[in-house]
């Protein structure tokens, strides 16, 4: 059985291939942007599928951010997640960072 933060990072990953964006967190058909869970919804950014996929908000000052979200940000490198969906043309980089994070597991 997956850890949560593995589980998240799989539905993250799976939002998208439905439907990537990049310059903005989630869109419509219309191009428009909306909450990440929003009914609507049909392209994430890399950010934009973790928070629809469940990741919770947690003050990085307080509690340091979320496994997930760390394991993404090692799997990109030195780059925050939000730079580097937005520098790429197509998804796929971001889906292999996806199979790079899951793939790395929890750490021990």
């Amino acid at each position: 059985m997956a850890d949560s933060a593995t589980e998240l990072l799989i539905r993250a990953r799976s939002l998208l291939q439905r439907g990537w964006c990049r310059d903005t967190g989630v869109v419509d058909e219309n191009g428009v942007e909306f909450h990440p869970t929003s009914d609507r919804a049909i392209a994430w950014c890399a950010l934009g599928a973790l928070d629809a996929a469940g990741l919770p908000y947690i003050h990085h000052r307080q509690r340091g951010p979320h496994p997930a979200y760390q394991r993404l940000k090692v799997a990109i490198g030195a780059e925050r997640p939000m730079d580097f969906n937005a520098r790429q043309e197509r998804v796929e980089p971001v889906l292999a960072v996806f199979d790079r994070a899951i793939a790395d597991g929890p750490s021990r």
